[in-house]
């Protein structure tokens, strides 16, 4: 009975939305059961889940007597029967540390990473500020291991997010941070991996595609996500992502996005508006931002950085005409006159722009879609263990 296949959005699982599998009824079905316990309140009755999925009793009956022989799911009775009388209904829950997954991040002024169980609670959080730049592979070495040495779970993925051009999860040019442009890190990464005796292997993902999936995401569970749409995400610097039927574009050679580093373009001339306010005020940007009201009262400046990215973003919005742009990071601490200050440049380029708005959690653009990037991982190696091998060979 599950050999119908067929192409559909999983919305609503791990997989971001926009991101599209060939899947068949079956995985579909576990997919949705596994949602179900990944979310609050994490336990649920069968009769719950049946109402949630629609799915039917059978169906996520076979699915979750599945999922506890391989120790992904628990059952206990529950301390009290229904309202109705009766025997005390079974109670459902996903086994949280059934396995885990790592995100490692590279700042300018940290390295830092997580740990994340299988409904993508934080089980172990390390900060370690990088002392140069030469340092980095260190630094990852050091959080990776403290971040192993405190779980017990298997690792199912394993993620770097970085600030530069990745493809196929290597980099292959990082600016900012030149040593990682060897990928020997990488290696030196999955050796420790293997003195823990975990299999997972490292990929590395780009800062500000990882955030525009994420962005992209949180559009979509607010409605019906835009068709296409340009993300820009700032924290540290400026760095874009583009969605284009509700997929992230990679590019041939993982520099999509990448237009924002063209040297003399106005996305410059706003970078360097940026790196003059950190040095003139001798604090991060992200501790600028977050008291950006402050800072305009003696010298304006969220307006002219708004009339400053909405140029350089005019050149993109006549080229590509997106449905929408989503604004994410640090940035977003500077409250709604930067995207009026967008927006009146837009207006003034096209007589169809774009609509601009703030991403809910734009602060954590970055770690959030970290965080859903591994946890898809985490979800796929999982339904391999679940499904059989004909549902997986689809």
């Amino acid at each position: 009975m599950y050999t119908e296949f067929m192409v559909i959005p999983l919305a609503n699982s791990a997989v971001a939305p926009g991101e599209y599998a060939l899947a068949s009824t079956r995985e579909n079905s576990v997919n949705a059961v596994l949602d179900v316990l990944a979310s609050e309140p994490f336990t649920f009755t069968i009769t719950e889940i049946c109402r949630i999925t629609t799915l039917s009793r059978p169906t996520v009956t076979r699915i979750l007597n599945d999922l506890i022989d391989l120790d992904v799911a628990n059952a206990q009775t529950a301390s009290r029967s229904h309202s109705s009388g009766g025997r005390r209904p079974q109670i459902f829950s996903l086994n949280r540390f059934h396995h885990c997954s790592v995100v490692l991040r590279v700042n300018y002024d940290v390295v830092e990473g997580w740990a994340i169980d299988a409904a993508g609670g934080i089980i172990k959080s390390v900060s370690l500020p990088p002392v140069s730049a030469g340092d980095i592979s260190d630094r990852l070495a050091g959080a990776l291991t403290q971040i192993l040495q405190a779980v017990d779970s298997t690792v199912y993925a394993v993620a770097v997010v970085v600030m530069g051009i990745v493809d196929q999860g290597r980099v292959v040019r990082s600016e900012s941070f030149p040593e990682l442009n060897s990928n020997s890190w990488i290696g030196q990464l999955n050796a420790i991996l293997d003195d823990f005796d975990q299999s997972a292997r490292v990929v590395a993902l780009n800062d500000a595609k990882v955030a525009a999936k994420w962005m992209y995401s949180q559009c979509c569970t607010l409605g019906v996500g835009p068709e296409s749409m340009i993300a820009i995400h700032c924290s540290e610097d400026f760095g874009c992502g583009l969605v284009f039927g509700g997929n992230l574009l990679e590019g041939a050679h993982g520099a999509a996005g990448e237009i924002l580093q063209d040297e003399g373009s106005m996305w410059s001339k706003a970078s360097s508006f940026l790196r003059k306010i950190e040095q003139d005020q001798d604090v991060s940007l992200r501790e600028f931002f977050a008291n950006a009201e402050a800072y305009d009262q003696e010298n304006a400046f969220i307006e002219p950085l708004g009339r400053l990215m909405g140029k350089a973003l005019s050149s993109m919005v006549l080229t590509l005409d997106p449905d929408a742009v989503a604004i994410g990071g640090a940035i977003v601490d500077c409250g709604p006159r930067l995207l009026t200050a967008i927006e009146q440049e837009l207006r003034k380029a096209t007589p169809t722009p774009p609509s601009v708005h703030v991403s809910p959690q734009g602060a954590q653009s970055v770690s959030e879609g970290a965080k859903m990037h591994v946890l898809a991982e985490a979800r796929r190696t999982t339904l391999q263990r679940v499904l059989p091998p004909a549902d997986q060979n689809h």
